[in-house]
């Protein structure tokens, strides 16, 4: 019986500028022993500066990724983004996040990218290792500003990993390996509100890890939240990379639509703050551009 595990993590939960991106990979394998491909980690660790070189890195991944899961190479990060992101369309109709994303590779080395496609899907095909599912929930800093005051982002947060789960269940049995939303402990209430039709039970609830087992009728699944999910699981770390990927190539749009010279992250830091001082909007409406909760 092939073992199904699905890994989530999320990037972008407190930048001032770009999409928080949620993003779950579903394995089949033969064992649910750990199995880790070359140097697949945390996004975090495997994209420690904005070099050149961990951009090449990444997007090289991102189209691995998108190999193993559709047999074929992508022929740009626009078919990345279609085949990762379902809802990633604009509801405001500016479409700043994703309309000018380059219609060419713009880091990976296409020699480099051939040879990681073809040295993962010899891993995989060794391991008998197959990623059945990538789908990333985006939510553009619009969609995260109208949320209602009484619920947080990590509220949202959640309600993202539950649409992912929910995406794959079906009637074989489900592992869940996910992220700590904001460090949170106890996710009984959430599951409750969000996963009605589930019986739910609690395993542990500690710092380190949350774990819970699901049941409906024919379904079954165990469901847990890890502190640094990204380090104990290889669906997890892909889904880190893969959403780390969807989140720089929208934020190529963005600096595009908004006439910003360079390279900036979106979070915190002095090179976003000095390019978005000042920064003249024009028609586009504040709530799309900047995170205002």
């Amino acid at each position: 019986m092939k073992h199904r595990i699905l890994g989530i993590d999320e990037n972008g939960l407190g930048p001032l500028l770009g999409p928080m991106v949620v993003t779950g990979t579903l394995l089949e394998s033969d064992t649910h022993s750990d199995l880790w491909f070359g140097d697949i980690s945390d996004s975090k660790m495997f994209f420690r500066t904005r070099s050149m070189n961990n951009f090449a890195l990444v997007e090289e991944t991102a189209i691995s990724i998108f190999y193993l899961l559709k047999k074929k190479m992508p022929s740009s990060p626009l078919e990345i983004l279609r085949a990762f992101c379902s809802n990633n369309g604009c509801t405001a109709g500016n479409d700043i996040c994703t309309g000018r994303i380059p219609r060419e590779f713009t880091w990976a080395d296409s020699e480099k990218a051939k040879k990681r496609c073809f040295e993962f899907s010899q891993w995989a095909s060794h391991n008998n290792v197959g990623i059945k599912n990538v789908s990333c929930v985006f939510i553009c800093p619009r969609k995260l500003n109208s949320f209602t005051r009484n619920n947080t982002k990590l509220f949202l947060d959640f309600l993202s990993f539950c649409s992912l789960i929910k995406e794959v269940n079906g009637k074989d049995k489900l592992e869940v390996e996910a992220g700590k939303i904001g460090g949170l402990k106890f996710y009984m209430p959430y599951i409750r509100y969000s996963m009605d039709d589930f019986q739910a039970e609690i395993v542990t609830e500690k710092e380190s890890e949350s774990i819970y087992i699901l049941n409906r009728q024919e379904s079954s699944m165990r469901v847990g939240f890890f502190m640094d999910v990204e380090k104990k699981s290889f669906p997890a770390a892909l889904s880190s990379i893969a959403g780390k990927y969807i989140r720089e190539i929208s934020m190529l749009s963005i600096r595009k639509s908004l006439n910003i010279e360079g390279d900036i992250s979106g979070y915190h830091d002095r090179k976003t703050l000095r390019q978005i001082k000042g920064l003249k909007l024009h028609d586009i409406p504040e709530e799309c551009v900047f995170r205002l909760k």
